[in-house]
């Protein structure tokens, strides 16, 4: 089971240093499970990380490098991208995910037809927490293909299908998606159902810490409620869960700390993003993983978790954690790389090899830091190290073109 949150900041969570936020069934899957240290979102944004999560590739590969913003009515990943529901369903799994997409609005680019059995959710960036619209006011909530209508709070919605879905496959093999919407805007807690569909207020007059506050631990609480279902139906022991965040929040109502930037930078701060894994009695409790680890591995460590060794003539990015987390390796990796361009914005890139980070930011200026010594960004080491600077950057050039040659085209922005 992988849980994803939306637009959390890396310091939200108790277990992260958040002094404000309770956050215990999440801090208690810590507990019982690893924690990485070191853990990057593959974007500072929404679809292109759920794409490289779901593919095992970096996102430019999938054609999905940016937002797919509400506008975009036509826009969906490309068909040809085989996703990991694919191959657990192949293998025998019952799959669902239950939540947020965002890879696609068409039918013909639904969940239901990249290997999910199962869809209840939206496929939009965010929708109202209760009138389940988007910000042009589309209604946007479907279970399998057909549209819906529910009065429900959508962060406890997401946690009643679940446990139903789990209540129906508890005897089998699944796996379950859970991208809930939470805290991403508009900002609703469960306490604010008079402002369903009021954009003024749940978009800037509730944009409060107080607010981010309640749909974080409205989150905590309904992830409680799933693993108490894991528990309840026998087989909490046997499910492996993940959990971690598409990327940084943004700044007043988020903590992004001890990093600097927030969503839509490549500063540790838009990138940088909580991981846990949960195995117990095969896991370490308590355990802390301080390598590189990024959303895109999830993919490869699902299928080694299955015993599955897809033959495909691809690209596979990803790496399994499998051997760290059962302590019986590292991870094998050489650097990661980060490329993303916001509308009218310059192209952000950086580049992390072995503990040092090339970064082009999102003003265009370069920079060289020491990520060992200097997490929060601050010493900018790029003249001092120039030699060092100029191979990071190069590493990136060359990463670029490899990662670019024979991916579908990168279409331009097309926003309000």
């Amino acid at each position: 089971m992988i849980i994803l949150a939306d637009d959390l900041g890396h310091g939200d969570l108790g277990v992260t240093g958040a002094p404000d936020i309770r956050t215990p069934n999440i801090d208690g899957l810590a507990a019982e499970g690893v924690r990485f240290t070191h853990a990057y979102a593959n974007a500072p944004v929404c679809s292109p990380t759920r794409a490289a999560l779901l593919s095992w590739q970096y996102q430019q590969r999938t054609g999905v490098d940016r937002v797919i913003y509400a506008t975009e009515r036509d826009r969906g990943m490309a068909l040809q991208n085989r996703l990991l529901p694919s191959f657990l369903k192949e293998a025998g799994y019952a799959t669902g995910i239950i939540g947020k997409w965002h890879l696609g609005y068409p039918r013909e680019h639904f969940p239901t037809r990249f290997g999910f059995d199962e869809f209840v959710g939206f496929v939009v960036g965010n929708i109202d927490y209760l009138s389940h619209t988007d910000r042009l006011e589309n209604h946007d909530i479907w279970r399998g293909e057909k549209e819906f209508f529910d009065e429900r709070y959508f962060t406890g919605l997401i946690a009643d299908e679940a446990i139903d879905f789990i209540d129906r496959h508890a005897e089998e093999r699944f796996f379950l998606y859970l991208p809930f919407n939470a805290p991403h805007d508009p900002f609703q807690g469960p306490e604010h159902r008079s402002t369903a569909g009021d954009q003024q207020v749940t978009r800037k007059v509730n944009r409060t810490r107080a607010v981010f506050r309640s749909m974080v631990e409205s989150m905590d609480s309904n992830i409680g409620r799933v693993l108490e279902k894991l528990d309840a139906a026998g087989i909490g022991n046997e499910t492996v869960v993940f959990f971690m965040s598409d990327n940084g929040s943004l700044p007043v109502v988020a903590r992004n700390e001890p990093f600097r930037g927030h969503k839509t930078t490549l500063w540790e701060g838009g990138i940088r993003t909580p991981l846990i894994a949960r195995w117990r009695d095969v896991f370490p409790q308590g355990g802390t993983v301080d390598e590189m680890a990024i959303g895109m591995d999830l993919f490869a460590t699902a299928l080694d978790l299955a015993g599955v060794t897809p033959a495909e003539n691809r690209p596979m990015d990803g790496v399994s954690l499998l051997p760290v987390l059962e302590r019986t390796g590292g991870i094998d990796r050489e650097a990661l790389y980060f490329r993303y361009q916001r509308p009218r914005g310059p192209l952000q890139k950086a580049v992390i090899h072995n503990g040092w980070k090339y970064l082009s930011d999102n003003a265009s200026v370069e920079h060289l830091f020491d990520l060992a010594q200097d997490p929060g960004e601050q010493n900018d080491l790029a003249a001092a190290e120039a030699a060092r600077f100029r191979e990071l950057r190069e590493k990136w050039v060359a990463w670029e073109e490899e990662v670019l040659r024979g991916a579908p085209p990168l279409p331009p922005y097309r926003v309000e």
